[in-house]
């Protein structure tokens, strides 16, 4: 069954929401304000990431770099409330990779 493009466009950052939000819930992130940062974040650095990709004829170098600079930015916007920690990193660095190998499963170049 073929789905329309504008189903993919909102199905990746649903995914993501879905996915990151509950992982960190899952490994003890749970206060309702982080999750809604959580939220907040994914949506904006998912569309803007894939808004880029689109773009750029999801060139794999272009994927690389943004899905870098996503870890990046979603760590900064969670350090900002959390504190800095090597641990936030990892986890930050371990939900964006759930998120993009299921989203590579959705999408079939994983």
């Amino acid at each position: 069954m073929v789905l329309p493009s504008y189903f993919y466009f909102w199905a990746a950052p649903m995914l993501t929401v879905i996915l990151e939000t509950a992982f960190f819930a899952l490994v003890g992130y749970r206060k309702r304000d982080f999750l809604l940062l959580c939220v907040a974040v994914n949506v904006a650095t998912n569309l803007a990431l894939n808004m880029a990709v689109y773009a750029l004829f999801y060139e794999p170098l272009a994927i690389l770099i943004g899905e870098l600079l996503v870890v990046a930015l979603e760590y900064l916007a969670y350090a900002l409330v959390l504190g800095r920690s090597k641990k936030l990193f990892l986890l930050t660095l371990a939900a964006n990779a759930i998120s993009y190998l299921a989203g590579g499963l959705l999408y079939g170049f994983v």
